[in-house]
């Protein structure tokens, strides 16, 4: 029979491509995890390691065999820790640990959801993971996240509570406009230099292809993932920007002008989503309940 010890031996070596790094990760001796991994492959009956000259094995490298006992041996690692989460919910009621992803956008929207959630399950711990919205999603199907802010629409694989959905504006240094007009094409603003959000986050993604939609490529002059660092190089002339109204509402009206964005509208629509094959935890159904609670209207 093979042991979980051995399977989580084997995913810690592939991980750390080092038999050395593995033994301080796992708090054993390097002959230790040469043994269990010896042992695994016996009991498999397979070689998981490509071996160096004279039979040595001297560079962690799978064999094809190999790689696929380590996708399933993740799977079924995962498997356990859902056991291990079920029984300590089962005995402990409501206490563990929450792990949301929150979206570096959208994370001051949940203020009122993490007090009120607090209050009921005080015993609860959350973890919160901030990033974009696509690293999210990648975290939510790896198991490494419970719950997570996604762009709507989401993908099949998930279910979800929708939160917000606010039109995207073009924020400009209010000194620049003698006149605010009422709205203005994504078109018009090809001459203009964009600061936008990183690379890879999905509200990027939908700007530029918005942009290539409209026949030019947007001149990017500077990504961050910090919407305050994004405001204030408005500020100072170094571009334009397209923030949610969620956030211009809030702005000076003597510093910035906020114009909505047409043709095409792009609007910030963010849901609260989570696999929807997932067991769900009583902590996370109760998380799931205080969101819905706060966001039906």
């Amino acid at each position: 029979m093979i042991d979980i010890k051995a399977l989580q031996c084997w995913v810690a070596l592939v991980q750390n491509h080092s038999f050395s790094a593995t033994a301080e990760k796992l708090a054993l001796s390097q002959p230790s995890v040469s043994k269990i991994i010896h042992t695994l492959e016996n009991e498999l009956n397979v070689a998981l390691l490509y071996k160096g000259e004279n039979g040595r094995k001297r560079l962690v490298q799978p064999t094809e065999i190999g790689q696929r006992v380590y996708d399933r041996s993740q799977q079924i690692l995962n498997q356990v820790n859902l056991l291990q989460q079920e029984v300590a919910d089962y005995r402990k009621l409501k206490s563990g640990t929450l792990r949301i992803g929150m979206s570096l956008l959208g994370s001051r929207l949940l203020t009122p959801v993490f007090f009120r959630f607090h209050q009921q399950c005080p015993d609860i711990e959350l973890a919160f993971i901030e990033s974009g919205t696509r690293d999210i999603e990648a975290a939510l199907l790896d198991n490494r996240l419970d719950a997570g802010q996604l762009l709507l629409p989401v993908s099949d694989e998930f279910n979800h509570i929708p939160l917000c959905d606010y039109p995207l504006m073009v924020l400009f240094p209010r000194k620049r406009l003698a006149n605010i007009p009422e709205s203005i094409s994504l078109r018009s603003l090809r001459d203009e230099s964009f600061i936008l959000f990183s690379r890879g986050f999905a509200l990027y993604e939908r700007i530029v292809n918005a942009c290539r939609d409209q026949g030019f490529e947007p001149n990017v002059v500077c990504c961050t993932s910090q919407w305050e660092l994004l405001r204030d190089m408005v500020e100072k002339e170094i571009g334009i920007a397209l923030l949610p109204r969620y956030y211009t509402d809030d702005f000076d009206s003597k510093v910035f002008a906020a114009v909505p964005l047409i043709d095409p509208t792009i609007n910030w629509r963010l849901s609260m989503a989570w696999p929807r094959h997932k067991k769900l935890t009583p902590a996370l159904k109760a998380w799931l309940n205080v969101v819905r609670q706060e966001f039906a209207q």
